[in-house]
């Protein structure tokens, strides 16, 4: 039976908002560290330190979040309450993250910074985990969830040109200090405006059973499904390898190519071909399935990275292409894991009779964050290891440190995943039955 499409508003009020979501995450992720390092004038292992700390946390809460909202009973559903709950913290601290009195102490400023950090990354959690749980649930068709996810990746991707945009703004202020304390607290409150629109608009469609179990419970019961156990290390591996380059950027921007003043203009590249790209992956997951259409573009920006390598001042026009090719790829990844979860989701439905869209998309976040984390806490110790020294020329050394985290990371890391993928059970494309003969008139 043909599955009905979703609607263009439920798809806008479903996916649109997440432009102010990205945002939020992308300005913290892209610019924190050398905010913090640059700015505040703590050492770079210290900040990333915290950043695997306030990371590991996120990573551990999401099996949390999502196995309470995939159990919640409300007269408002599962979803809605934990993305409205999750506002006035996103407000909170994410302002006060760029607004650290500029009397504290190092110490103090740690700690200031660490509290932050903690509370930003929860309250992310708490909205993108039933936010994720919530698409899944608006239909029941594959490529249905996969043209919903791209409008939503589409949006999710614009958010991180406007991050890039807004760094720039603030990388070029005469004070950056002062700079990002009077943007943090209107970009902020914007941001939260727009992020209500989904918990008002999209109705909680939690018509299904749930199976109510303990979190231990439902996070083996996600590790025994073979497909979702394989989508969750490679998608650990991916995010492993390609977690350092958007907090290298500014860095790359600055030390290698010697032009901070595209900080903000370089990774248009990046984004702008990933949502151009969107749409062309999602017709082409169709045509020769999700499985294979995902492989190829690792096997793309495996190989866009890997040049990444060899950039430096007098190769700019190679940065914007392999920048282009490398986010056209980033588009595919981004979409279609949530529409391959959301098979995989169904099969379990078909299996054992529940839905537990919360945990398996916490425990698919889960392997994002964690690799991610790993991978920024490891930005931080090797730019100590080699040398680095901020606001001065950087060594030979210092400068291959920051190609490695920039290029040859991510390249092994989409390899590797792409190597691991090609054995992945779902998202063949199927043969079409031939339609039936007509029967002859009576």
């Amino acid at each position: 039976m043909p599955h009905p499409r979703l609607s263009a508003s439920t798809m806008a009020a479903y996916g649109g908002p997440t432009v102010a979501l990205s945002f939020l995450l992308f300005f913290v992720l892209f610019y924190f560290l050398k905010f913090a390092t640059d700015v505040l004038l703590l050492p770079p292992a210290t900040v990333g330190a915290l950043f695997a700390v306030a990371k590991l946390w996120d990573a551990a809460s999401n099996p949390l979040v999502g196995n309470w909202s995939d159990g919640a009973r409300s007269s408002w559903g599962r979803r809605r309450p934990f993305l409205l709950a999750a506002l006035p913290l996103l407000a909170l601290t994410f302002a006060l993250l760029w607004r650290p009195p500029a009397s504290m102490g190092p110490h103090m400023t740690t700690l200031w910074v660490g509290v932050g950090l903690f509370g930003f990354f929860t309250a992310f959690a708490m909205y993108a985990i039933p936010h994720a749980a919530l698409g899944a649930e608006l239909s029941t068709d594959s490529h249905e969830r996969t043209r919903l996810f791209g409008v939503k990746q589409i949006s999710f991707t614009l958010g991180m040109l406007v991050a890039f945009a807004a760094i720039q703004q603030v990388m070029n202020a005469a004070d950056p200090r002062a700079a990002a304390a009077w943007l943090a607290l209107p970009a902020v409150l914007v941001a939260v405006i727009v992020l209500a629109i989904t918990p008002l608009v999209i109705p909680d469609a939690a018509r299904r059973r749930t199976h109510e179990q303990s979190l231990l419970q439902g996070l083996r019961h996600v590790w025994h499904d073979d497909a979702a156990r394989m989508l969750l290390v490679v998608w650990f591996v991916e995010n492993l390898g390609v977690g350092a380059v958007g907090t290298m950027a500014p860095y790359i921007a600055q030390y290698v190519l010697e032009r901070p003043d595209i900080v903000g203009v370089l990774p248009a590249s990046y984004v702008l071909a990933g949502v151009l790209a969107i749409p062309v992956w999602v017709s082409v997951s169709r045509r020769f399935g999700t499985r294979d259409t995902w492989m190829a573009s690792m096997l793309l920006a495996a190989v866009s990275f890997a040049g990444m390598t060899f950039v430096d001042a007098n190769r700019l026009p190679l940065v914007f292409v392999l920048l282009a090719l490398a986010g056209s790829a980033m588009g595919c990844g981004s979409v279609l894991s949530s529409s391959l979860m959301a098979d995989i989701i169904d099969r379990d439905e078909q299996r054992s009779g529940h839905r537990r869209e919360g945990t398996y998309y916490a425990a698919m976040l889960f392997a994002l964050k964690i690799g991610g984390s790993l991978a920024t806490a490891g930005s931080g110790f090797l730019l100590g290891a080699v040398d680095f020294v901020p606001n001065v020329e950087q060594t030979d050394r210092s400068l291959a440190g920051m190609r490695f985290l920039f290029g040859g990371m991510p390249a092994a890391g989409y390899l590797v995943g792409a190597f691991l993928f090609r054995k992945f059970p779902l998202g063949r494309r199927l043969a079409v039955a031939p339609e039936p003969a007509p029967t002859p008139a009576a």
